[in-house]
């Protein structure tokens, strides 16, 4: 019988858990080994922001991000990140940090923040509100397993599980469409959530956002073809990714991640990322390019 060794589950707080070590430098140690032999992307793109959020001025919040991811990071090595002011103007502060291991550039984040609450009138709009009326009537993720292949759910349990997450399926999971050896939908619909209360701190709830806005995104790229992530025949590996804040976000409650992507070729991918919370608020928008391009035998 397959089995595996139980990973122990971090928390949001063990993975932004920064130790200040001078010059704008901030040295992170969390170990996630559910990601295998690099670390999670989510994992980098959370640390650098919320390394930069320290060197930000008293009631600002992120706003948008830009990250790329440069080589591959190993889990069991510390990350250092350095962060440099690009800006610090009225209305914007910008921060530019560089995640290193070693002599290795493994990632780099450009993050701005703006005043959480503009002065004066503003124009807004959105898309349609979110496409799942009710968050409460998603059932459990234990009930949607006990339906789909054993591998969904060997997978889960290994990559999924030990992460600081909690996950939903709106719908039949693609990734099981595939096992099964279906045509899979090219739309992803998930309940997502950090598992831990964050409190009050805006810029650790954005980081919550972040870390899980990478969470299942590329994998939309590749079920259209009848593949998934972690098959040896297909390379695959995030190249960019970016998030813009559209308000006050909690992590720690339910938002639905719809995904999709929008085009791949020339061994990319292209994937999109809209979050709604319970009130069918678009809190996020979500983008990444990735290398999605099969192995030559």
């Amino acid at each position: 019988m397959h089995s595996t060794t139980p990973v122990t589950p971090l928390s949001l707080a063990d993975v932004v858990d920064l130790k200040e070590t001078g010059d704008g430098r901030y040295l992170a140690t969390a170990v996630d080994r559910s990601s295998g032999p690099r670390v999670f992307g989510g994992q980098l793109v959370a640390q650098a922001l919320a390394a930069a959020g320290r060197t930000v001025p008293d009631g600002r919040v992120p706003h948008s991000l830009h990250g790329h991811f440069l080589d591959a990071a190993d889990p069991e090595e510390p990350t250092e990140y350095t962060v440099d002011v690009v800006r610090d103007g009225r209305a914007q502060a910008v921060r530019y940090v560089r995640g290193r291991q070693g002599s290795s550039e493994v990632f780099a984040l450009t993050a701005s923040f703006a005043a959480a609450a503009p002065s004066g009138p503003v124009l807004e709009h959105q898309v349609p509100t979110s496409p799942v009326p009710d968050f409460d009537a998603v059932e459990s993720v234990a009930e949607t397993l006990a339906r789909a292949d054993a591998r969904l759910g060997e997978w889960f349990s290994t990559r999924i599980t030990p992460k600081p997450v909690e996950v939903r399926f709106v719908d039949r999971p693609a990734r099981d469409y595939v096992l099964q050896g279906d045509e899979a939908p090219r739309r992803q619909q998930v309940l997502i959530r950090i598992r831990d209360r964050l409190g009050d701190d805006p810029i650790q709830q954005a980081c919550g956002l972040a870390y899980f806005s990478d969470m299942f995104l590329l994998s939309t790229a590749v079920y259209p073809h009848r593949a998934i992530i972690g098959d040896r025949s297909l390379l695959v590996a995030s190249l960019d990714h970016a998030v813009w804040f559209h308000g006050p976000v909690q992590a720690d409650e339910w938002l639905l991640y719809v995904m999709e992507s929008d085009w791949a070729g020339a061994g990319r991918g292209l994937c999109r990322g809209r979050l709604f919370d319970a009130a069918g608020r678009l809190v996020a928008t979500v983008a990444q390019e990735g290398l999605v391009k099969p192995v030559s035998r």
